[in-house]
């Protein structure tokens, strides 16, 4: 020890603990420290937490479950996948409700409400327009958007939404299903462009990764599913109205509806919504309000939304990720369990 240098012991032993959490660090950084492999639980090792019945009888059609009706047709809202399990969007939506409820799901196939909550045959019913309200029945909430749209094929397979206007549609390549909604508003929009007419919007998305179009107009959510598989294709705007979707229930449920209202609020406040909307749709906003193409002008009074009930006839080949063609083969399901178990 030099003379005359005091020692502060507790410095001294800082500094020692200091330097062997620093090593530490360092060897695990490296790989090794640890003797066995690291590995995180698989989605069937990890439960949420049970949660306390929020509903029970009269409130549900059935007791313990939380019933929800949707039009199993309506791809890739609804869907079923390869075991005939309900699948999509709406399913994913609904799952995380009912979790939330403390419920169990039971997925019921419907076209409508008043088909489904307003014969009392469910508790609520996901893909209503505000316009489907009656004396009977509200509509609440807002699950998703959708109207006709426009994709691109980024030159460096990015995710980055170029700019466009509708100006620069004119001269294009733009792939197209014949006499639908979205060829419409192209050319109500006064877009002088050459149409690549296709089947359906498979092929659309097929001729625009090929080089084939430049640009794809459909559904905005038909669309921005299928653009998931083509890396660097992203939806760049709308070019007509847009139609919101939500969520039906019976107008004398109160106490339903009161719960709905504040789980579907914590859903939106918390990201979950968007976070189910972004593993269906990818990057597309889940709120299309602001999404309108610059040069688009809504005036004509016969303006409708693609996807509307199919009444645009664009359609997709009617399969999910797994080559599933779309449809229910049953009236209704039953989900227990967290919101991995719908792939």
């Amino acid at each position: 020890m030099v003379a005359g240098m005091k020692v502060d012991v507790r410095t001294a032993i800082s500094k020692i603990a200091a330097c062997i959490c620093t090593f530490a660090l360092v060897v695990g950084l490296s790989g090794c420290a640890f003797t066995t492999p690291f590995t995180t639980p698989s989605r069937a090792e990890v439960k949420p937490d049970p949660v306390d019945p929020m509903l029970s009888s009269p409130d549900l059609v059935k007791d313990g479950y939380l019933t929800v009706a949707m039009d199993s047709s309506n791809a890739p809202q609804a869907l079923t996948d390869a075991d005939g399990k309900p699948s999509g969007y709406y399913a994913d939506v609904a799952l995380a409700l009912a979790e939330r409820f403390g419920l169990n799901l039971k997925v019921v196939s419907a076209s409508n409400a008043e088909s489904s909550v307003g014969k009392g045959e469910a508790d609520l019913f996901f893909g209503a327009k505000a316009s489907d309200a009656t004396d009977g029945i509200d509509v609440t909430g807002m699950l998703l958007d959708n109207g006709s749209a426009i994709f691109a094929k980024t030159a460096d397979g990015s995710n980055e939404v170029p700019t466009l206007t509708v100006q620069g549609l004119s001269g294009a390549t733009i792939a197209v299903q014949d006499a639908s909604a979205s060829q419409d508003a192209l050319l109500r929009a006064g877009v002088d462009a050459d149409f690549k007419i296709c089947e359906n919007v498979n092929k659309c998305f097929e001729a625009l990764d090929s080089g084939e179009a430049k640009y794809v107009a459909c559904d905005a959510t038909a669309g921005s599913y299928l653009a998931r598989a083509y890396p660097g294709v992203v939806f760049v705007g709308t070019i007509s109205s847009v139609s919101s979707y939500g969520i039906a229930l019976s107008s004398e449920n109160t106490v339903l509806a009161a719960a709905l209202d504040e789980t579907l609020g914590d859903m939106v406040d918390g990201g979950i919504l968007e976070a189910i909307h972004a593993l269906w749709y990818g990057v597309t906003p889940l709120n299309l309000a602001d999404s309108l193409l610059s040069g688009i002008v809504l005036t004509s009074e016969t303006e409708e939304p693609a996807g509307d009930e199919g009444a645009d006839g664009e359609s997709t080949e009617g399969t999910d990720e797994n080559g599933t063609e779309g449809g229910s083969s049953e009236d209704d399901y039953t989900i227990s369990g967290d919101i991995n178990s719908i792939d």
